[in-house]
């Protein structure tokens, strides 16, 4: 068993009481007096907490001797780059560093086995992030006392690998003193002890290679928001299991996926922050910016980064933030990689925190049988989802409201793909269809809309001819009304701007909560031509758009039924030449 008098190396009295310094960032955040925003304030009340009741009954307590010993060791490291290296300075850890170290190796169990298996922190760019990672990877792998140690800068990409792993080898290379008296060589891909067996290692997904192998001690997950999958999070957590205190570290700042892994974890950190679910093996912390807050205040800068005034400067910010005032994609910049605000899409059609709040969990199909029934198809038969979306129209204090309910399909070949397990886990919660196979049954997706024509006042199905011509034939032999929405801009950008101007800010659109309809609504960027109409686009192929392009075809068949139903009691003439207006704007 590892435990705390099996470490390598000596304890020395440390230059500062490391614990008292964590205790007395919370206590400021707390009271205010560190302005931060409400998510460092929950993580530092979970800690003042956690302090206030640890007993041996808690199962937990706070080591203030192995907290000194972390921080000891990472402010024995040189920095590696710009200024304080030039002038060879050590690393010196900010209070909120010191918390979050403290965090990690200063909360055991009874036996004296860390507490967290688990961590997500998030922080904007320029904080310091590198360093304090590299600090983590060397002391896990050469300074905590684990033999046979396997610790891993992991990424996405191998450069984004290397970024923290080739850090900590410069401040090896730097400290040829360290090197003797642990042992440690750092090589062109590894740095390793013989003394221990233990070795710290770059690990990305395109490097190759069968990971199935790994004994991970600790793993640095960098930039999480850039991973496409959880599968390179989910190797590294199924790699622990013959370590007695594994620890996954989580860093990124904001993106823009809001249903990726690593919003998923985020969102998961935020729901223990708040107390809606427990989870004692897993520390998170969210450097960013209230809801409410200005972006261009200074005050919500300091919120966001914790290394105000050290490593982030007033004037840099400032320089961002007024190029993002006349650059609207420099505004996306500013957004996610200095205050660490998620956005849906660099160039988005929807601004999403608006679409969930016409969400309505209550809501269900049979609702509105009585309804008129408007389905949009856009189908795909392999690796793309097959959308089907049903929107009902409802009249509502002289206004036509619209209630949207999403059926999607994908083939289980494709749905059990590394790269699509949000897929399987969508089928288990029931929005997602899985089809037999390697290609998506359209078969199924017909019989589906043959029981909706005769449960419902289907009205008419409009679709994309790609590849729902034939589906749509058969369905119109049964005499179902299918209309054809060919897939250009003149077709689209109408309803496109309609849900987008009119529907959501009026909460005139209603939907279930969908999350693959969400997921997919989030995908959507869009392209403008040089009239303004605009057009969807999805900006890489693991972002799907297909339910929401059948989402835009139901929706513009619609407003179509609305515009013309409308003249119902007008005379002929008059119809005529609104049909001839109707059609020309459309040109």
């Amino acid at each position: 068993m590892t435990t705390t008098s099996h470490h390598i190396v000596r304890v020395v009295r440390p230059k500062r009481d490391y614990a008292a310094i964590c205790n007395q960032y919370a206590s400021d955040v707390v009271s205010g007096h560190i302005v931060a925003c409400v998510y460092v304030v929950q993580a530092c009340k979970r800690h003042l907490f956690d302090l206030s009741v640890q007993t041996d009954l808690s199962g937990w307590r706070f080591n203030p001797e192995l907290v000194a010993r972390a921080c000891n060791f990472i402010e024995l490291l040189p920095h590696t780059q710009g200024k304080w290296a030039q002038a060879r300075e050590k690393v010196t850890l900010e209070p909120w560093q010191i918390f979050i170290v403290a965090n990690l190796f200063g909360w055991v169990d009874q036996s004296g086995l860390r507490r967290y298996r688990y961590a997500y922190i998030e922080v904007p760019r320029k904080n310091g992030k590198s360093t304090l990672l590299a600090g983590i990877g060397l002391y896990a792998a050469f300074a905590e006392g684990e033999q046979g140690a396997q610790v891993y800068s992991a990424a996405t990409t191998r450069d984004q690998a290397r970024i923290v792993w080739e850090e900590s080898q410069r401040m090896v290379n730097r400290l040829p003193r360290m090197q003797a008296a642990l042992g440690v060589k750092a090589g062109q891909g590894a740095i390793s002890c013989e003394r221990s067996a233990s070795t710290y290692k770059p690990l990305s997904r395109d490097q190759g290679g069968n990971q199935d192998g790994l004994n991970v001690h600790v793993a640095l997950v960098d930039e999480l928001h850039a991973h496409k999958s959880s599968e390179m999070l989910d190797v590294l957590s199924s790699a622990t299991g013959a370590r007695e205190q594994p620890l996954v570290i989580m860093i990124s700042t904001a993106g823009f996926d809001l249903h990726g892994v690593c919003y998923t974890q985020r969102q998961t950190v935020l729901d223990i922050l708040s107390g809606k679910v427990a989870h004692d093996r897993m520390f998170g912390i969210v450097y960013t910016i209230d809801e409410k807050d200005d972006f261009f205040d200074p005050k919500s800068w300091q919120k966001a980064n914790p290394n105000y005034g050290v490593s982030v400067s007033t004037e840099m910010l400032q320089t961002e933030a007024e190029k993002a005032k006349i650059q609207p994609n420099s505004l996306t910049n500013f957004l996610t990689k200095h205050l660490d605000v998620w956005v849906n899409a660099q160039s988005a059609w929807l601004n999403m925190s608006e679409w969930e709040k016409c969400g309505d969990k209550t809501l269900k199909p049979d609702q509105f049988t009585s309804d008129p029934l408007f389905l949009g198809l856009d189908l795909a038969s392999k690796s793309d989802l097959a959308g089907k979306i049903r929107v009902f129209c409802r009249e509502i204090d002289g206004e036509t409201h619209y209630f949207v309910f999403s059926n999607q399909y994908i083939n289980e070949f494709t749905a059990q793909l590394p790269d699509n397990k949000q897929y399987l886990a969508w089928a288990r919660e029931g929005w997602l269809t899985l089809t037999v196979g390697n290609v998506t049954d359209f078969g199924q997706i017909e019989d589906d809309i043959r029981d909706d024509d005769a449960n419902f006042d289907l009205r008419e199905v409009g679709f994309d001819p790609w590849n729902a011509a034939y589906v749509a034939q058969r369905l119109q032999s049964h005499g179902v009304e299918c209309v054809e929405v060919p897939q250009r801009v003149q077709f689209l950008s109408e309803s496109m701007k309609w849900i987008q101007e009119v529907l959501i800010p009026t909460r005139r659109i209603h939907h279930c909560g969908d999350p693959v309809l969400s997921w997919a609504l989030s995908n959507v960027e869009i392209k403008v031509d040089n009239n303004g109409n605009i057009f969807p686009r999805k900006s890489d192929d693991h972002k799907k758009i297909d339910p929401a392009v059948a989402l835009i075809i139901a929706m513009a068949r619609a407003i179509h039924f609305e515009q013309v139903g409308d003249l119902a009691t007008q005379s002929s003439a008059d119809f005529d030449e609104y049909i001839q207006n109707f059609v020309s704007v459309r040109r």
